[in-house]
């Protein structure tokens, strides 16, 4: 590659220019990336931490106005009376002062007073049933999301205290706290308990994607729609993160990597334009050193397009010499004409004996095929010559005649349709109604139809050729006949000139099956089988083995049959009989000229 001054040139210039930027645009962009991570991180720590101290400050802040509600006069004389229309109006009144979600008044055993907002049943639940005058701070589950509860003791001063009844406040961690905290903090925001995602800034349906952050003691990855969020998970109680379970509520911090490192694509488009913008620059240059060594090898270049364009092998490669002249561009002149003149001579030798190998064997076929009904004409017409002919005999030398003549016909035919291109007619066509015509065509002049047809009825019409689909069939199925006929008369001249016991098996068996968006389609005979030195040349021209054939019957078949999309296979056993598979394709998609 290094002894051609162009290559040396180009390559030069190419690599010192990616070398040099890659190493600039690795390292800038390695360190701008280490950077936005490393603040990224801060800042998802810092919201995490603010997150946590508002939610402890408005737990606090409900904890002393809850304090101070329930020490009032009014609110422990209408408890103390335990009376519940007396209280519930005071639960109402104080629920909205509070701005609480859930309120609940309750007497020194637990029995409910007064409710007021949210459905209490999940905060009654974690009441304690009999006097206390604990201080009590709990997270529930709830439908609209993470329900924490302040409660506090409602009781009259004295040694001890007496306890009248209980002052329990709840209010939402949803998602409209979350939507609050979001905007305090430009982070997303998830509030969740027993490893489920119960309130979330994110929209429902990602909302199960975040599950396995609440158990992640660190820092965590997880890729939202077309985003990628860092996420950091702390617990509501306070309980050290290492020690946090499943059943500990937690908070969700979350922002989204994808947007913040997003300046970084614009140092990398700019990077990229311009290592682009040098290597342009680096090209231009060397092209302009390189001249003398590209003109020469446009030369030959454009000698190549033309021979591979028109095919003419007489094209040459012609080089003025000259002192500027590249030695790899004259080597390649010279060898590319000799090359040509090879493949010209090659051609028409292969050409040649091409022509003389198929006019041998199409010769002696033809001959073959044409002498005999040829000297049945001949005999027949010297029959017609005779003035003593009976009308019986006249008769039957014009039906040999024309008899003979239609032979010729097919040969002829056959002959023009293997050697002429198939062009098919695609139209719906029903597979099952082919095989029909098939069978009766190939059993055309006998009594009965020797083909069992076992067709799938709810095989549905396929885009094909049905003509041409037919011509295959017919000589398939013509083969099967004379291969049965065949083993017949070897079993008959085996038992002495006396018929075989019946069989209940069909001689000759056609069974169609849809498998998809294709048809498999089997043609089995219990016919005398091909050698397994004949099988392999079943598909060459003009090979036969039966006297009467012309050895384009198979050959011709799977031509229309690759075609038409399809593919055939066979399988035989001498003395047995032989099984012929087609693949078909259903639609026109796959049926080609």
């Amino acid at each position: 590659m290094l002894s051609s001054l162009t290559n040396r040139i180009f390559l030069a210039c190419t690599l010192l220019a990616m070398l040099s930027l890659g190493f600039a645009f690795y390292y800038i962009n390695a360190r701008a990336t280490t950077e936005a991570e490393a603040e990224l991180r801060r800042g998802l720590n810092e919201a995490s931490t603010l997150v946590d101290q508002n939610r402890v400050n408005l737990t606090e802040t409900f904890t002393r106005l809850t304090r101070l509600i329930a020490d009032l006069p009014k609110l422990k004389a209408a408890v103390e009376t335990g009376d519940a229309p007396t209280v519930q109006p005071l639960a109402d009144e104080y629920r909205q002062e509070l701005a609480a979600d859930v309120l609940v008044l309750a007497g020194p055993r637990g029995t409910v007073l007064g409710a007021a907002g949210a459905d209490p049943s999940a905060l009654l639940a974690l009441l304690p049933r009999q006097p206390s005058s604990e201080e009590l701070a709990l997270f529930s589950r709830h439908p609209k999301g993470l329900l924490q509860i302040v409660s506090v003791p409602v009781q009259l001063a004295g040694e001890p205290p007496e306890i009248l009844g209980r002052l329990t406040v709840g209010f939402f961690l949803d998602d409209t706290l979350a939507a609050q905290f979001k905007r305090l903090t430009g982070s997303e925001i998830a509030f969740g308990v027993d490893g489920r995602i119960l309130a979330s800034t994110l929209a429902p349906e990602l909302r199960d994607r975040l599950r396995p952050m609440m158990q992640s003691r660190d820092v965590a990855s997880v890729t939202l729609g077309t985003e990628e969020f860092l996420g950091v998970s702390h617990p509501l109680l306070p309980t050290p993160r290492a020690e946090a379970d499943a059943d500990t509520p937690m908070a969700l911090v979350l922002r989204s990597r994808t947007e913040r490192l997003r300046f970084l694509n614009t140092i990398r488009t700019g990077l990229a334009g311009v290592l682009v913008l040098t290597l342009v620059l680096a090209t231009i240059v060397s092209y302009g050193v390189a001249r003398t060594v590209t003109k020469p090898l446009s030369a030959v270049t454009g000698a190549m397009r033309e021979v591979a364009a028109t095919g003419d092998l007489t094209r040459k490669v012609s080089l003025h010499s000259g002192p500027w002249d590249d030695e790899d561009a004259r080597l390649l002149a010279s060898a590319f004409n000799t090359l040509t003149d090879s493949i010209a001579r090659f051609q028409a030798e292969a050409a040649h004996k091409d022509r003389l190998s198929s006019l041998g064997r199409l010769s002696t076929v033809i001959a073959h095929e044409i002498r005999n009904p040829l000297m049945i004409i001949t005999t027949s017409l010297g029959t017609l010559r005779q003035d003593d002919v009976s009308a019986a005999e006249r008769r039957e030398a014009v039906t040999d005649i024309a008899d003979e003549t239609r032979r010729l016909n097919r040969i002829v035919a056959e002959v023009l349709d293997f050697a002429k291109p198939i062009t098919f007619e695609l139209a719906e066509a029903s597979i099952n109604d082919v095989c029909r015509d098939s069978a009766a065509a190939a059993w055309a002049g006998e009594a009965n139809c020797g083909a069992h047809l076992d067709l799938d009825a709810a095989l549905p019409a396929a885009v094909t050729d049905a003509e041409r689909l037919r011509t295959a069939l017919v000589n398939i199925l013509a083969n099967a006949r004379n291969a049965v006929h065949a083993a017949e008369s070897a079993d008959m001249q085996a038992r002495g000139g006396s018929r075989a016991a019946a069989v209940t098996e069909p001689a000759v068996r056609v069974t169609t099956k849809r498998d998809g968006d294709r048809v498999r389609l089997s043609i089995q005979d219990r016919g005398i089988g091909i050698t397994p030195e004949d099988l392999v040349h079943i598909f060459d021209p003009y090979f036969t083995t039966r006297r009467a054939g012309t050895g384009l019957g198979l050959p011709i078949a799977k031509n229309i049959i690759e075609g038409l999309g399809g593919h055939l296979e066979v399988t035989s056993r001498h003395g047995e009989g032989t099984e012929i598979r087609i693949d078909l394709p259903l639609t026109a998609r796959e049926a080609h000229a």
